[in-house]
């Protein structure tokens, strides 16, 4: 059973994969400003690891997810829009309120995921002096034990060297699981409250714990092991975590162009550190930047603002606006299904 949660981890860290449906359009390539496109081994392949123990023990989820066609993305988008993001109701958006709606999902794609891994691996609850009063307060808390014994086979918990590739990859991963671990261990007793977890899931999201994501961006990408992403590197790194996006012609191109335009701040042809840390855990607000991106390929008039028809004519690229909700099975227009909204 173990061997199956593995498995699907290794598979996830090989590869990044985005939910969408086929009957869309891949979104273009863009030399615009964009988010890091590194995905380690622990981030969204929790996600996998946490399906397949499910579906080995209770059985295959009901939650099934649909493809939407190009008048639906239209019309579910539109939807969004009325609702969620035009919050002035003159038909124009502007960056701002793009900006707000894409911080909304974020921070719930992100809480979901840590809510139901946190739920997963059944916190423990422990008795904690504060230094407020003689009473001990309670919280609760994963420990290391619990998380290795919760995600990764016996076998590969034994000491000694790996036997197979396969174990040793899966070694390895515990490794760096251990480092992520101490990294988001503010106060160093070995295990993780819900707030050190979310820094272990998602360390990208934190000035104070994205360090650890840096350091698994240069292992992952620096194949000569100088301490420095050459654009070749970085370029083979994009091959192997793209999806069918990479077969358009233009999106070599605009992948060398983001890298010589926007990440090589020095222009010295490979990315140092301080470089890579502002591309994996920027200090600049990544949905204002995501929020002006969209806006410079869909506003045909140039007016710094979006119609609706700007938003009909280019849906394609606007399907991250959608919540994760509107892709399962069932009917996505009943409001209270997103009352939190």
């Amino acid at each position: 059973m173990k061997l199956l949660i593995v498995s699907c981890l290794l598979v996830a860290a090989l590869a990044d994969t985005q939910s969408g449906s086929s009957t869309t359009s891949a979104p273009k390539p863009s030399d615009k400003p964009q988010s890091f496109q590194h995905q380690s081994s622990l981030k969204d392949s929790t996600n996998q690891h946490l399906d397949a123990k499910k579906d080995s023990s209770e059985g295959a989820s009901n939650e099934e997810y649909r493809q939407l066609n190009a008048e639906e993305v239209k019309q579910l988008l539109l939807k969004v829009v009325d609702e969620n993001i035009d919050k002035d109701r003159n038909a124009l958006i502007v960056a701002d309120e793009l900006k707000e709606w894409l911080r909304v999902l974020q921070e719930k794609v992100i809480q979901d995921n840590v809510n139901r891994q946190w739920v997963y691996y059944h916190p423990q609850t422990e008795e904690v002096l504060s230094w407020e009063g003689y009473y001990p307060e309670q919280k609760q808390v994963v420990s290391w034990e619990r998380y290795l014994n919760y995600t990764y086979p016996d076998e590969a918990l034994k000491e000694g060297e790996p036997t197979t590739p396969e174990m040793k990859e899966i070694k390895d991963m515990i490794r760096r699981a251990e480092r992520r671990w101490k990294n988001a261990d503010m106060d160093g007793d070995g295990s993780l409250s819900k707030e050190e977890f979310r820094d272990f899931i998602h360390p990208e999201e934190s000035q104070r714990a994205g360090g650890v994501a840096v350091t698994e961006a240069m292992e992952d990408m620096d194949q000569d092991k100088n301490n420095e992403v050459s654009l070749e590197e970085y370029m083979t790194h994009l091959k192997k975590v793209s999806g069918e996006e990479k077969e358009d012609p233009n999106w070599a191109a605009a992948q060398q162009g983001h890298f010589t335009n926007f990440l090589d701040k020095n222009k010295d042809g490979s990315l140092n550190e301080a470089e890579m840390r502002e591309w994996v855990v920027p200090t600049y607000d990544r949905s204002e930047a995501e929020a002006w991106r969209l806006i410079s390929i869909a506003d045909q008039d140039q007016d710094s603002m979006l119609s609706r028809k700007d938003i009909e004519d280019y849906h394609e690229y606007f399907l991250t606006l959608l919540p994760p909700e509107y892709w399962v099975q069932e009917d996505p227009t009943e409001s209270s299904r997103h009352d939190e909204f």
